[in-house]
């Protein structure tokens, strides 16, 4: 840019970046100059900060000019804000900021080497060459310090990008370990309805999956122990920049002062100091530029290289994903085609048990024709007995009730009468009690016998045609034992079905297991669905008879102790039952009968009538009249 005659020019007091470089100096040309970023101005500044219409200059007269602010944000004369639409006049060495970054910053001057300034112009004050020279100098320090300040900001930035870098391969990790588990959890969830061969791939899976893992999860921690070293050494660098920044501050201190020294001792000669500054400023900023581009160079290159060694082991791991990937598929097809021969061939074994089955159910069925008579009148003789033992229980219910309004009529006498009146009522519902489980069992005996002599029958039937099938009867019989076992098993005590039972959810039970599993839960043992109904299997319980009668000796001796243990199991805890059931009845009546009588005598409580009687406090009315034992009941009665 060439400037006329007679005008003034801006010059930048500080290095501009390269694409800026044209506007170092700028020679105002018109007496109405235009700075802004739109292309109508008289000198265009590309910058976003710097407005379409940013400023213009105006001449006022020969000797005078004069600056309009038009921008957004204003521009700063001498450190003073101008403002939008204020115009103000200028003076020679005027330093002007165009925008708020501090990028734009120039001098308003004329240029003695370009054009001829007037005699009274060329002379400068002594003070005024002083300023300038300090001005430059002052800037020239400022500049060595943002040089110092953008170095730890680029530090600063590198140690931010490491960060972030780790941050990314801890996530990384994370998702790849939480990809495995998924793609693992999918395998083992599709054979997981599978016998013992697919039991065991789940397990090799889940080693494979855990070995897998653990060598994903040791490559990211090698990983991120390298780009901790890393960091720790990019904080090195930025401990010694700051280093660097503090001795050079110093340095900076102690070259003004020694400069102040030297402007103080040499005033004669300013012009040559001028020049002898600008020459050190220049090669200051050479220098500064210089090591500026070597340490961008170098951050570069360190950038570059991490780069390309994360991403090639990002690729490394890729295609150690994908071949583990192919080899899981192909095991898991492999696995897949044996389960599926191993179904078929399962299913072919249960065709053929199914027809032996079917071939032995028809054969039964004419041997239960041919006895059928005879089960009739075994029927008939068990509904004589059923009447029998309903009309037992009636009685005693009868009896009960009975016992209950002769307790009621007689609740007006005495304490002492009431409990021996109870007392005996106690013993005489034990009496029928007992009574009726002697039926109950005098029954069971009889049905047992009539199963027995059933039973006898059909093995005298069956006895010729076992003996005419030899050894292949014996593979089927043993097949049918072992089909049994897997599939006719009670889940809770893993024995055959004992009284078996079915549930609301088609799962089936033995009555005492799934009896003593609701006292803890009230859900199925298998699908956990709430128990709302069940009932009893008799088709199931005579089928287990009948096939176990065909089986060997040992397993029916085994089948049998099972029943008698059960049995033994089952009559335990109904008399439990009964027995909570009478004490809870007995306790309530006897409670209320002395209660009453104590009232008819005129006492508030059972406890004040007996401490008033006996001269103490009664025995078990500490926690309610329920824990009063017999033994006591009848102390209590003695002693009255």
């Amino acid at each position: 840019m060439e400037n006329n005659p007679g005008f003034p020019v801006l010059r930048s007091v500080k290095v501009l970046k390269p694409e800026f470089q044209d506007l170092k100096k700028i020679p105002i040309t018109s007496d109405t100059f235009s700075l802004g970023r739109g292309l109508k101005n008289s000198v265009v500044i590309p910058f976003i900060s710097i407005s379409r219409s940013h400023c213009i200059f105006q001449k006022v007269n020969d000797k005078e000019w004069a600056v309009q602010d038009n921008s957004t944000f204003g521009i700063q004369i001498n450190g003073q804000t101008l403002g939008k639409g204020q115009e103000r006049k200028l003076g020679n060495g005027d330093l002007i900021t165009l925008e708020q970054t501090g990028e734009f910053i120039y001098t308003f001057l004329y240029e003695p080497e370009d054009f001829e300034l007037p005699r009274k112009r060329q002379k400068m004050e002594r003070d005024e060459i002083l300023d300038d020279v300090k001005m430059k100098f002052r800037e020239s320090q400022n500049s060595q310090r943002k040089y110092v300040e953008e170095k730890l900001q680029n530090a600063k930035q590198i140690h931010t990008k490491s960060v972030v870098l780790k941050h990314q391969l801890q996530t990384d990790m994370n998702r790849k370990i939480n990809h495995l588990q998924s793609e693992f959890a999918l395998q083992i969830e599709n054979l997981k309805g599978e016998k013992l061969e697919v039991e065991r791939q789940k397990l090799i899976l889940e080693e494979e999956r855990d070995l897998q893992l653990a060598s994903v999860k040791q490559e990211m921690e090698q990983q991120i122990c390298e780009l901790m070293d890393q960091i720790q050494k990019q904080k090195t660098t930025e401990d010694e920049l700051i280093k660097e920044n503090n001795l050079l501050l110093k340095k900076l201190d102690k070259e003004r002062e020694e400069f102040l020294e030297e402007l103080n001792r040499e005033n004669t000669s300013k012009q040559g100091m001028l020049d002898k500054l600008e020459e050190k400023l220049r090669e200051q900023e050479e220098a500064r530029v210089k090591e500026k581009e070597e340490f961008l160079a170098l951050v570069k290159q360190q950038t570059d290289a991490i780069r390309l060694l994360k991403e090639q082991e990002l690729k490394d791991l890729e295609e150690k994903k994908r071949i583990r990937e192919q080899e899981m598929l192909e095991e898991l097809n492999a696995t897949k085609k044996n389960l599926e021969n191993k179904i078929h061939q399962t299913e072919q074994e249960k065709q053929k048990a199914e027809q032996l089955l079917q071939e032995q159910m028809e054969h039964m069925k004419m041997i239960s024709n041919q006895d059928k008579n005879k089960m009739e009148e075994l029927m008939k003789e068990r509904e004589e007995i059923q009447n029998k033992l309903n009309e037992a229980q009636s009685n005693a219910e009868k009896s009960l009730v009975e016992l209950q309004i002769r307790v009621r009529d007689r609740e007006t006498e005495l304490a002492t009468l009431a409990a021996e009146r109870i007392h005996k009522q106690a013993e005489h519902s034990s009496a029928v009690i007992s009574t009726l489980q002697q039926q109950l069992e005098t029954v069971q005996n009889r049905l047992h016998k009539v199963e027995s002599e059933k039973n006898t029958i059909l093995e005298n039937l069956c006895a010729p045609e076992q003996a005419g099938e030899g050894s292949s009867k014996e593979m089927v019989i043993t097949q049918v034992g072992d089909l049994m076992e897997s599939e006719l098993q009670c889940v809770i005590c893993a024995e055959l079905f004992i009284t078996a039972t079915t549930l609301g959810c088609s799962h089936t039970f033995c009555k005492y297991c799934i009896t003593k599993w609701k006292r803890k839960k009230r859900d199925c043992p298998i699908c956990r669905a709430p128990i709302s109904s069940q009932c009893r299997s008799l088709v199931l319980d005579s089928f287990i008879e009948k096939m176990v009668q065909n089986l060997s000796e040992a397993t029916k001796i085994r089948r049998k102790e099972i029943l008698q243990s059960r049995q033994e199991l089952v009559a335990e805890l109904a008399q439990k039952t009964n027995a909570r059931a009478n004490c809870r009845r007995i306790s309530a009546i006897s409670r209320s009968a002395l209660h009453q009588a104590a009232q008819e005598q005129g006492f508030a409580t059972f406890e004040e009538y007996f401490a008033y009687q006996y001269g103490g406090d009664f025995p078990g009315f500490d926690s309610g009249f329920d824990v009063v034992t017999d033994a006591e009941l009848d102390d209590i009665i003695a002693g009255g």
